[in-house]
């Protein structure tokens, strides 16, 4: 296999041992699961709701998101 293959597989395979990880959006109170989608891209599913896409650096901005333990 060539290299992208090989990474495309090894992230399909780890996908689903990757931990769920739970986010508040700060500006509208909504809480979200993160589910790992890709590299750096994650769905983020509210408890009701249209579920979003983020990126690791939409994530890190703390002045929107919260990460909860």
């Amino acid at each position: 296999m060539n290299t992208l293959t090989d990474s495309i597989v090894e992230i399909s395979i780890d996908a689903p041992f990757r931990p769920l990880l739970r986010y508040l959006h700060k500006l509208s109170g909504v809480r979200y699961l993160a589910a790992y989608e890709a590299v750096d891209t994650y769905e983020l599913s509210p408890v009701h709701g249209k579920a979003k896409r983020a990126t690791d650096k939409d994530l890190a901005d703390t002045e929107v998101w919260e990460r909860i333990p």
